[in-house]
């Protein structure tokens, strides 16, 4: 269904792109404000910046494939690095204790940002091609920005609560998340103009303007 078009397989590649640096490097925390935070904040809202091109242009069904495409891509190099974790290292390799510190925190952060990412990316996809029906394809701003306040707070309270358990103090945990949400909602507000001239464009060099009036909406469907 999806080979037919120009642009799609690119927004899927840059949306595998942003998910994938996550993995190494989300479990650095950073403070904004005195608040401790996944220094991953500053970039994964692209992946919800992706996900909105993709509903608003697509539809709900091509968000949701894509979905799935950059969940199987972040498994599979998870995979990837507890392999490299557990060979064995070269006797001149002096940094294997640096290096398994940073990988072996892959499982717990890949296994609960898939969760997150699902759902979160399910609620942002959901609420913005319903939004779409509704307001007959009016106020794309404010469409956007709603569901991505929405998908990026049950995206961050999943993940900071379970994938950065461990690294950010008990007691710091809600001000973590709140501060972190909306931090990555800024994000999206910062970035709207172009994401705005992005799906215009996309619209125009696809043909495609989709309204997911008789669509599955069933999160598992692939």
């Amino acid at each position: 269904m999806f080979q037919q078009y120009k642009l799609y397989a690119h927004l899927v590649i840059w949306n595998i792109f942003f998910l994938l640096i996550c993995i190494p490097t989300a479990g650095k925390i950073v403070d904004v404000f005195d608040i401790p935070v996944s220094i991953a904040i500053f970039y994964f809202p692209f992946v919800y910046i992706i996900a909105d091109i993709l509903t608003e242009v697509y539809g709900y069904a091509a968000a949701r494939r894509a979905l799935w495409y950059t969940l199987i891509a972040q498994t599979a190099a998870m995979l990837i690095f507890q392999g490299v974790v557990y060979a064995p290292p070269s006797a001149s390799f002096t940094e294997d204790i640096a290096f398994r510190t940073v990988l072996s925190s892959a499982p717990q952060i890949v296994i609960f940002g898939t969760v997150a990412v699902f759902l979160g990316d399910i609620v942002n996809n959901y609420v913005l091609a319903k939004m779409k029906v509704w307001s007959k394809g009016q106020n794309m701003a404010a469409r956007f920005v709603l569901s991505t306040v929405l998908g990026q707070l049950v995206n961050t309270a999943i993940f900071f609560v379970f994938g950065l358990w461990g690294f950010i103090p008990i007691e710091m945990l809600l001000k973590s998340i709140l501060v972190a949400a909306i931090l990555k909602t800024i994000v999206e507000i910062v970035m709207l103009p172009v994401t705005i001239y992005v799906v215009n464009k996309v619209k125009k060099i696809e043909n495609i303007d989709f309204f997911d009036k008789e669509t599955d909406f069933n999160p598992l469907k692939i």
